[in-house]
């Protein structure tokens, strides 16, 4: 089983390394390390297109990355936690059904109340169908260009730091694994996101949630194409990321699932412990077996919704579920996995990037 992981050490003083983002020196850039130390990376941004004209739009969106990787590194030095758990006034009625809303009706006291009183929110239109349509051919470059190892320089380029440093090897565990793809080895897809957080207001909806400002887990940033004969076992994300957390999850349908490609199938209940993993019949150490997961849901259901495109769900490291598998699946099914924490509670040996 991976092991618990521990909660980012705090340092007194910042890394007196040489900031560098794609050749271009930070110190270069007036003004640009306040805005870095304040988490203001949007005006750090211009600040630094300013400095560097010309630069084509990939470029850009891997400096905008890196920036953010900078921005949360300086922040988890400072980071103070916020109240938790988070609660809300708002009481879910208890349905055969995981609780769902649309877009619009989306609220912070909504997302609480489901996740923490029945394990997860559906939320239904959450992504603009025209982004999802963006996204999917992404994938399929991304996928094809990681073929034999190769880098290219859009499609499949290595994520840095601000050093120059290749952050970590499980970047490289997903970027070949056949149904995933490490969003910020694909800076283009990156950028897509990014803006489409901005444009639903993602990052005050989960900072109203988590308590702080939220940070992006690089490693668990994952944008998938799943084929109809893929692999699945139940799993609680917590088995790995650590029960201590404080963490949320979205998870969004880039093509339409849960028919003739793989959905979700997810056991409709709050839990908030990890249940036992490893036993007969599961997949990976920190699996469960289908004996645990029945003993575990009692009279609650296993649920499996069908999702259009740009549908999404929210749920923390306690939810248990699985890709979904059945007879009669031919297609692929394309989504975006992105977890965030907190700077103050983040995996030690996980990478950030502050939203």
């Amino acid at each position: 089983m991976w092991p618990k992981l521990k909660a980012r050490r705090k340092h007194a003083d910042r890394n007196p390394r040489a900031v560098v983002v794609d050749g271009l020196t930070l110190e270069a850039c007036p003004g640009i390390q306040d805005m870095l130390d304040s988490g203001d990376v949007e005006a750090a941004q211009r600040v630094y297109a300013t400095v560097h004209p010309g630069m084509s739009a990939e470029r850009l969106a891997r400096a905008e990355l890196i920036l953010r990787h900078e921005a949360f590194t300086r922040a988890a030095q400072r980071s103070v936690a916020g109240p938790w758990p988070p609660t809300t006034d708002l009481q879910m009625t208890e349905t055969d059904e995981l609780p769902e809303a649309t877009a619009g009706d989306l609220s912070r006291e909504t997302l609480v109340a489901a996740v923490r009183q029945q394990g997860a929110l559906i939320v239904r239109g959450l992504f603009d169908v025209n982004v999802c349509a963006d996204l999917r051919p992404m994938i399929d470059q991304a996928m094809a260009a990681v073929g034999g190892g190769a880098f290219d320089p859009k499609w499949n380029i290595p994520f840095t730091d601000a050093g120059g440093r290749e952050l970590s090897q499980r970047f490289r565990k997903v970027n070949f694994d056949p149904g995933g793809r490490a969003v910020p080895y694909v800076p283009v897809a990156a950028a897509h996101v990014l803006e489409e957080f901005e444009r639903i207001g993602l990052r005050d909806l989960v900072e109203g949630y988590l308590g702080e400002r939220p940070a992006l887990s690089l490693e668990k940033w994952t944008l998938r194409r799943v084929p109809p004969t893929t692999n699945s076992s139940w799993h609680q994300d917590g088995a790995f990321l650590g029960e201590d957390k404080h963490t949320l999850n979205l998870w969004v349908a880039l093509s339409d699932c849960g028919e003739t490609a793989s959905g979700l199938d997810m056991v409709a209940r709050r839990f908030d412990r990890i249940v036992q993993t490893g036993t007969e019949g599961a997949y990976f150490d920190w699996d469960v077996s289908q004996q645990v997961v029945d003993a575990e849901r009692g009279d609650r259901p296993v649920v499996s919704p069908v999702f259009h495109a740009g549908d999404a769900v929210f749920f923390d490291q306690f939810l248990l579920h699985r890709t979904g598998i059945r007879p009669g699946l031919v297609d692929d099914r394309y989504a975006l996995e992105s977890w965030f924490f907190t700077p103050s509670s983040f995996p030690s040996n996980y990478e950030g990037l502050l939203l």
